[in-house]
């Protein structure tokens, strides 16, 4: 059979496709091959950068060696003189004096009770004279606590704790001043004479520095003072045991006392009572006791009623209540008040003494400061006590 002729090519729209002779017409006409795009020649190659060289390591440094800590220096605290102190079998009694070598010695014995009543006394004192006057409280070691054989000044006869008892015992309104330490490190000096019962004024110096811390003032150098010395002294402790014979050892090697000037002006009268008529002039410190006996009384003529002292220092007014402990210690007072009233209890409200209310007195003097001064002999001694009380009417 003849083939069929295929149908001719039409568009999609029915219009007949136009015929080119030349051209093959059938279903295997090949498209136009494909003409490969231009072949994409490659990017010169990356030249990597050349390689970095490290630096040479860094040579450390020599190491730190910290150095030494500096230890600050310590501090050495001042050590108590060794004292040689007797033996009991080196040491003789004439009476109630114990004497040791050339020196002879009074050893006070506690008495509770008195104690207590002491600092019970004080710190009503401090009570009734009320905030805006202030109480010092200074008490005092003698010789035979540094002097003595252990077992005088052990025990019932410890003279520290006596005093650290009576203070344990007043109120918080009295300043407690610790006069002890300072005499007990100084020890080894001339602070006790050893023919009178009393201490030397350097002793009471060092009590006076005590005060001064406790109270806010400055004590100059013993070195800033004026002194002087009145040689060839026999005390009380001579005198009362002269008949013994134990006494040649203290009349062959007397006392020297050295004493020291107020760096102010001054100008001092002793009168017989409250009123404060008829005042006697006299030294704060006397240059010439030639015409007695007793050089002791050099300090503030010694024991009278009361004393009136004014001076050039700026201040205000003190006043001292004491036994002849005091004495050497007033002086050194002149540095920081303009008036120093020192009373002794001694001489008032006992039978034929003039009266003498404490609390009134030191209101109408406008008394700042009251220090009561005094000796282990008198906190142990009943009857001082009382005197004392006695200067408080209830």
């Amino acid at each position: 059979d003849e083939p069929e002729t295929p149908d001719a090519p039409v568009w999609p729209d029915g219009s007949d496709v136009p015929v080119d002779p030349d051209v093959p017409v059938g279903p295997d006409v090949p498209d136009e091959p494909v003409i490969p795009d231009e072949p994409v020649i490659p990017d010169e190659p990356i030249v990597p950068d050349e390689p970095v060289i490290p630096d040479e390591p860094a040579i450390p440094d020599e190491p730190v060696v910290p150095e030494e800590p500096v230890t600050p220096p310590v501090e050495e605290k001042p050590q108590k003189p060794v004292i040689d102190v007797p033996e009991e079998n080196e040491v003789t009694t004439a009476g109630t004096i114990i004497i040791s070598g050339d020196r002879a010695m009074e050893v006070p014995n506690r008495v509770n009770s008195a104690i207590t009543r002491y600092a019970a006394t004080v710190s009503k004192l401090a009570e009734k004279l009320g905030d805006g006057v202030r109480v010092f409280s200074v008490l005092t070691p003698n010789g035979a606590q540094f002097y003595t054989p252990v077992s005088m000044h052990t025990g019932s006869r410890d003279q520290c704790t006596m005093i650290q008892d009576c203070y344990d015992q007043m109120t918080d309104r009295v300043h407690t001043v610790d006069a002890f330490t300072p005499i007990e490190m100084h020890a080894d000096e001339y602070l006790f004479f050893r023919t009178d019962h009393h201490w030397t004024q350097l002793g009471a110096y060092y009590a006076y520095t005590a005060f001064c811390e406790t109270a806010g003032f400055t004590a100059p150098a013993l070195s800033e003072y004026e002194s002087g010395v009145h040689e060839g002294f026999l005390g009380s402790m001579y005198n009362w045991t002269k008949n013994y014979p134990q006494s040649a050892a203290l009349k062959n090697n007397p006392d020297t006392l050295t004493y020291y000037l107020p760096r102010v002006e001054t100008s001092a009268r002793y009168y017989l009572d409250s009123t404060l008529k008829n005042g006697i002039k006299i030294s704060v410190v006397a240059k010439n006791v030639s015409n007695t006996s007793n050089k002791y009384l050099c300090y503030i003529a010694g024991d009278t009623p009361i004393c009136v002292i004014e001076t050039s220092a700026p201040g205000g007014t003190c006043m001292v209540l004491k036994e002849s402990y005091g004495n050497a210690f007033v002086p050194f007072l002149t540095e920081h008040y303009s008036k120093i009233i020192v009373v002794d209890p001694r001489e008032f409200n006992g039978s034929g003494e003039p009266t003498l209310d404490i609390i009134s007195f030191a209101q109408s003097q406008g008394v700042n400061d009251v220090v009561v001064i005094n000796y282990p002999f008198m906190i142990n001694n009943g009857t001082y006590v009382t005197i004392l009380d006695q200067l408080m009417p209830n």
